[in-house]
């Protein structure tokens, strides 16, 4: 397997594969290789060489890197600099038993972003500009350094959470943001999850600006250092300048105690943000057992799938993003995973897919969720334009495709 040091190499890897009628796996570290059906492959396009940093400029808030780079020493330079990476990537090394938090080039291809996308966006949303490579051997361009400089079609949100079946990519551009001075974490005890989701609508409709919001069932709440007599315990994370911060908490608190919310205490910056890390990384659910499921609702529709998936079977499960994303462990097998995607279609629709494969249920079970077929036919066109002998990642993310 020849070395891949820039696009032109992974070019000629590419056209060499079309004239031998071959299909390449297109990997980094690895990381993400359990997210996803394992493509058709004949051989492997290793991107892992293609790492570092071109540029920072701290004062612009523009970083450029090369895919290949390793997440860790994005973060660790942007910590110097008191910038972050704002949609908040998750580190899944813990339930899919990688070895490393893998590359930037890994988050953009699945779109891997954590609690703070519901007010700040998903990785697709800071993504300025890159450079790549089609399934055609054709090098091409899109964006640039500023959004208002950026003409042409928006190819940032297409590249995103293609999970490499359209192109390679080398270098891309980042937006950052600087890292708030303080945050913490206000804590609400519920009834149940309806009211739970109730109680954050009407948070996120007040002027005090939460930056996140989750639902944790008692058991998981407990296992995460939450143990209270609750069955539902709302986590409103705050975040900013800290005289703001701290006022906002106070209007939340009087608010909670106004409307008859059960205001349960505040977890200061340190065990909020460790809090935060494991909601964001699905530890919650690492030691459950069972296959992990991540569903994308409507936040209303969330207690009617809840109810629909305890009445059938043993799962635990909580919700982040206000109740849009629910996390769900349940038995390993189509039965399960089956009645998930019936529930969600059921209650409003929906996107549900098998995240954390521990016992081969992919083999009976479609790992995202199944295209209608309108937009199975786009999806077919699309990828017939990037890739159309189906050179890239083949299947990974549907079949044929």
């Amino acid at each position: 397997m020849p070395e891949i040091q820039n696009l032109d190499d992974a070019a000629a890897m590419i056209i060499d594969a079309q004239q031998n009628k071959h299909r390449l796996e297109v990997r980094g570290l690895g990381t993400k290789t359990a997210l996803g059906n394992r493509p058709d492959h004949d051989d492997c396009l290793d991107v892992s060489a293609m790492q570092g940093i071109i540029d920072y400029q701290p004062e612009e808030l523009v970083l450029t890197v090369r895919a290949g780079t390793a997440l860790s020493v994005i973060e660790a330079e942007l910590a110097k600099a008191n910038q972050m990476l704002a949609f908040e990537p998750a580190d899944l090394s813990g339930i899919l038993a990688s070895k490393s938090t893998g590359t930037i080039g890994g988050v953009l291809a699945t779109n891997l972003s954590g609690p703070r996308r519901l007010t700040a966006g998903a990785a697709r949303d800071f993504l300025l500009g890159f450079d790549a490579v089609s399934g055609r051997g054709e090098r091409f361009k899109s964006g640039g350094r500023v959004m208002k400089n950026v003409t042409g079609y928006d190819l940032s949100k297409l590249i995103c959470g293609s999970y490499g079946t359209l192109a390679v990519v080398d270098e891309v551009t980042i937006k950052t943001l600087p890292r708030p001075e303080t945050s913490l974490s206000l804590l609400f005890g519920c009834d149940d999850i309806k009211s739970a989701v109730a109680q954050i609508a009407a948070i996120f409709a007040s002027p005090h600006e939460p930056g996140a919001a989750a639902i944790l069932p008692q058991r998981l709440a407990a296992n995460a250092g939450l143990d209270m007599a609750e069955a539902m315990i709302v986590v409103i994370r705050l975040e900013g300048i800290a005289l703001s911060v701290e006022d906002r908490a106070a209007h939340l608190r009087q608010m909670g105690q106004r409307d008859r919310m059960r205001v349960l205490g505040t977890l200061a910056q340190a065990a909020s943000e460790a809090l935060w890390s494991r909601v964001r990384d699905v530890d919650l659910l690492a030691h459950a057992g069972g296959d992990i499921w991540k569903l994308s609702c409507a936040p209303a529709s969330a207690p009617a799938i809840v109810a629909a998936m305890e009445q059938s079977f043993e799962t635990a499960y909580y919700a982040d993003w206000a109740g849009g994303l629910l996390w769900f462990t349940g038995p390993s097998g189509a039965e399960f995973g089956t009645a998930l995607r019936a529930a969600l279609m059921t209650h409003g629709g929906g996107h549900a897919q098998l995240l954390c494969d521990r016992a081969m249920s992919k083999k009976s079970v479609p790992v995202f969720q199944p295209l209608p077929p309108a937009q199975a036919s786009l999806t077919r066109r699309v990828k017939a334009a990037f890739d159309p002998l189906g050179v890239l990642n083949f299947g990974r993310m549907h079949n044929g495709m």
